[in-house]
């Protein structure tokens, strides 16, 4: 971790009341857990969620544990000797806390208004991310950015392991451990892998000794208003760090490539230019340009050529090389990856046509990438959720696709008839159809073998779905119901 060690977990939080919110979440639970394991128990936590309604959510949020597991951890969550406000006594005595621990989301409710007044006031807020980085004994590797930081994050860690280092590694994703569920089995000789979302890192004070910024591309500007606020946030990733601290940026991105000149050691990777030190493309080799030395990676290792997938590559190359990566293991670790779930994979194929479920493409600019990577004729299913959206903010997607052989795109959901504005000039249908059932009905009729359906909705999903999850579960579901 930059800077000096945190004192431990009991001596820096012992004696303080600490408050707890979504305790049935997993940020929350989690919390409560390490909080307890450090022999405290001066501890309040909150919930919105009271009675079957608490368990359901817990049930929900834990999907990383089995059900037997989840039992376990919710019988031992209420057995804590702790004070619990669930439902309507939600944040009952929350003007008593010395320290408030949120979830990456609180700020997007507007009962958690009084948590925002304190804050103001000048009550420490905590979290989840601020305990990863306090119960670290070891060296972090912390990946965000817009789009693949997931991806990224899992490659470093994959790399690393195939090293022969102890690595870990935890996603921003209820379906992964939580570091703190093995915190304890952490020396300082290992590596921790942590992807990190734009909202763990509000307010966070800590910078990891290896940072990774993918890219940056406009998102999430409901919750932080400007873009400009938006890349702020982003570069509190490295804002911390300490001079023996690495930062990895991609020099292609003007937003990341800016961001080097406040940086103490950046090293740069980038498909256009060759930056030194750091990684770039060379013809049909990757080279790990470092102080001393050069690494050669043949380029023919991965099984996708598209820019985003070369892009997360490099990415991932020079931070697991930074990290003491072999040649060797990078390239096994490369040659075996086949893309992970909810980003851009072929889930299937029905009477000769490809389905390409990509349903965390959440923003525009990564249904961009996915668009640029379609090398024959497919149909697009896009739409969702999109608050506070303009048409303007398309205008990747609409470039990209120009660009592509796409022969029609069906829209679903709330933001479909903006997202039809802003498609209106293309040469191809764009036809409004509501819901993924009924697109993916309509992409059935109007493809033919050879060609591909695409499902990169450029938008959240909560308009239809609980999550990005549900509604690339449904894309799969659909898909396996035509065989």
């Amino acid at each position: 971790m930059a800077g000096a060690r945190p004192r431990p977990i009991a001596e820096r939080y012992g004696g303080k009341r600490l408050h707890v919110l979504g305790a049935a979440g997993t940020e929350g639970s989690s919390v409560i857990d390490v909080l307890m394991r450090s022999g405290i128990t001066t501890i309040t936590a909150h919930d919105l969620h009271a009675g079957a309604e608490f368990a359901a959510e817990f049930e929900r949020t834990h999907q990383w544990l089995t059900p037997e597991e989840r039992r376990a951890a919710l019988e031992r969550l209420r057995s804590y000797p702790i004070t619990m406000h669930t439902g309507g006594a939600y944040l009952r005595d929350i003007e008593d806390a010395d320290v408030i621990f949120v979830p990456q989301s609180w700020f997007r409710h507007a009962a958690n208004e009084p948590v925002r007044v304190l804050r103001d006031r000048g009550r420490p807020l905590s979290s989840m991310m601020h305990l990863f980085f306090e119960c670290a004994p070891c060296p972090i590797i912390g990946v965000t950015g817009t789009n693949g930081k997931f991806t990224v994050a899992y490659l470093i860690h994959q790399m690393l392991l195939r090293s022969g280092h102890r690595a870990f590694f935890s996603g921003n994703d209820r379906s992964h451990v939580p570091m703190l569920y093995y915190a304890d089995a952490l020396t300082p000789g290992d590596w921790l892998v942590l992807e990190i979302s734009n909202r763990q890192l509000v307010g966070l004070p800590y910078s990891p000794h290896i940072g990774v910024i993918t890219n940056i591309a406009p998102h999430h500007l409901d919750d932080h208003g400007t873009m400009e606020a938006y890349v702020e946030v982003k570069h509190t990733l490295i804002r911390h760090q300490q001079p023996d601290d690495l930062a990895v940026l991609n020099a292609d991105n003007v937003y990341t490539q800016a961001m080097a000149a406040r940086a103490h050691h950046p090293y740069l990777f980038s498909r256009t230019e060759a930056p030194r030190p750091g990684v770039y493309l060379d013809g049909d080799r990757v080279v790990i340009a470092r102080e001393r030395a050069e690494v050669i990676i043949p380029l023919s290792v991965l099984h996708e050529h598209g820019a985003r997938a070369i892009e997360n590559a490099l990415a991932a190359l020079l931070a697991a090389s930074l990290a003491g990566a072999s040649a060797p293991a990078m390239v096994e670790a490369l040659a075996e990856f086949r893309g992970l779930p909810y980003r851009s994979r072929v889930v299937g194929e029905v009477a000769g046509v490809r389905y390409i479920e990509d349903s965390l493409a959440t923003n525009p600019a990564a249904a961009a990438a996915a668009v640029g990577e379609m090398e024959g004729p497919f149909v697009l299913i896009a739409g969702g959720a999109r608050p506070k959206a303009r048409v303007d903010d398309f205008a990747p997607l609409r470039d990209a696709l120009g660009r592509s052989p796409v022969r029609a795109v069906l829209l679903i959901g709330t933001t479909a008839g903006l997202l039809e504005d802003a498609l209106a000039e293309l040469r191809v249908p764009v036809e409004h159809l509501g819901t993924l059932d009924a697109a993916f009905a309509r992409a059935r009729s109007l493809t033919r073998p050879g060609e591909s359906v695409l499902f990169s909705p450029a938008c959240e999903s909560f308009d239809q779905f609980r999550d990005y999850r549900e509604r690339g579960d449904r894309f799969v579901a659909l898909v396996q119901a035509a065989h």
